[in-house]
């Protein structure tokens, strides 16, 4: 029962299920078969019987071999009073010595108990795999009165006890994601970093209360030259406002460690989740923002921690030879940078890097994703080329975005990604840019639930 194990082969999928009902029963949300019900024998000591509900299809999951899944399960109570319930598998031949099926301890309800009128229980389960064979269970409601006896199991079903597993690490548990799903992961970039790709893949956390994006799993140190640790860099879905990424002096600075940006994100309004002032425009102008109900809350705070992040650029960047996906990664991770400026930052908030919208995108039927990689980003508002723009989740075509990463060869000019989709450099000074704080979670939070949709985005602790 080595939940833990063996990370690398395992999946998530995550299941919205099952509604219970006494009389008239359907499956709740994907599934909508019917459910049959049956009565018990009265008992003496109640006067009341139990009786089963059966799905007759039933919910199949299949579990391959070494692989462990996670599903949220959702039982709701469209009846009049309060229920017994349970969830059972079929067949009961596959619960062996190989074969885990549990509750995991961060659910948010127990895997049996009673539930009320209207009320929805949300049950988090671990199915492991620890056989060479893969195998096919089928997931059922079981109900009975609340003052009944013992749930009556049809034949060949196994109550689900409330066994307890800790969740998993989330940087192992996305990454053991990227085998089964070769359409929307890949690991393609110089150092096999785990990233999302497509115009809209299933990468949504909650987090701060709201919805972010994962762009993937990196190895990062948390001081200069330190050992690395495998952690989740994730992105806000929305973007919090446009504003400088710099405002000193005429045009702004690309100096990220002293930019005003940096400082809104790491110290200032959106950091104190108050309101305060945003950089908009030369020579220091301000405006008005408040981030009370957006900026980072305290929980948040708690899941970051701090990253080096790397701050070289490039001059040369506009033809296939100087100016791809991969020549981007290489620059960030360079010293080319505008004379005496850091090629180094060590904070917990940033932005993306051009590199990251790059391999984000997933190519289309027109331009694969290796012709878009062979693309020079600054071209990819070609009109041959709109499949990588429009196939990629980190593009917008209504923002400008900033990057973090500088234009080496003038002191205010910083990389970012236009509404047309190409990627090019402007004056730091500009405040019609959108930015979307970016962040590396600690090594050590775990994935507890959710399925990575925007409907059901993954849940973190």
């Amino acid at each position: 029962m080595a939940i833990l194990n063996n990370l690398k082969k395992r999946e998530i999928i995550l299941i919205s299920l099952l509604v219970i009902a006494l009389i008239t029963v359907s499956l709740y949300q994907t599934l909508a078969t019917d459910i049959t019900m049956s009565e018990g024998t009265a008992t003496v000591t109640d006067l009341a019987y139990t009786f089963d509900i059966t799905d007759q299809t039933g919910r199949v999951v299949n579990v391959k071999a070494g692989v462990t899944k996670i599903l949220d399960i959702f039982l709701t109570n469209n009846n009049s009073g309060t229920v017994k319930y349970g969830i059972a598998y079929t067949p009961s031949s596959v619960k062996t010595d190989d074969i885990t099926i549990a509750q995991m301890s961060t659910s948010r309800d127990t895997v049996s108990g009673k539930i009320n009128e209207g009320e929805v229980k949300q049950i988090t389960l671990i199915i492991e795999n620890n056989s060479t064979s893969d195998i096919t269970l089928t997931l059922v409601p079981i109900a009975g009165y609340e003052n009944g006896g013992d749930l009556i199991l049809p034949n060949n079903h196994t109550l689900i006890t409330e066994v307890k597993f800790e969740p998993v690490n989330a940087s192992e548990y996305i990454e053991s994601l990227l085998a089964s799903n070769p359409e929307t992961m890949n690991n393609d970039d110089p150092d096999g970093n785990v990233r999302y790709m497509g115009a809209d893949p299933n990468n949504y956390v909650s987090f701060n209360n709201e919805l972010w994006r994962i762009i993937g799993v990196f190895d990062v140190a948390s001081i200069k030259d330190g050992p690395t640790e495998k952690r989740l860099k994730i992105i806000r879905n929305e973007q919090i406002g446009t504003m400088s990424w710099d405002n000193k002096g005429t045009n702004g600075e690309n100096n990220w460690v002293d930019s005003a940006l940096m400082e809104v994100l790491n110290s200032g309004a959106y950091w104190n989740r108050t309101s305060g002032t945003c950089p908009s425009g030369q020579n220091g102008a301000t405006k008005s923002c408040d981030f009370s109900a957006t900026g980072l809350t305290e929980e948040a705070k708690s899941l970051i921690g701090d990253a080096v992040w790397n701050l070289g650029g490039t001059a040369s960047f506009t033809s296939a030879s100087n100016g791809l996906a991969s020549h981007f990664y290489g620059y960030e991770r360079g010293t080319t940078v505008y004379s005496g400026h850091p090629t180094y930052w060590i904070g917990k908030i940033g932005l993306m890097y051009p590199s990251d919208y790059g391999y984000a995108t997933s190519g289309g039927t027109t331009t694969n994703r290796a012709s878009c990689l062979a693309k020079q980003l600054y071209n990819w508002n070609n009109s041959s080329y709109s499949d990588c723009k429009n196939n990629d989740y980190l593009y917008n075509s209504s923002l400008y975005q900033w990057t973090i990463t500088p234009y080496s060869s003038r002191s205010r000019g910083v990389f970012n990604v236009r509404a047309t989709g190409h990627v090019s450099n402007y004056d730091a000074y500009l405040s019609y840019y959108s930015a979307s704080p970016v962040l590396y979670l600690l090594s050590t939070v775990e994935i507890t639930g959710g399925e990575g949709t925007s409907e059901n985005p993954y849940t973190l602790g």
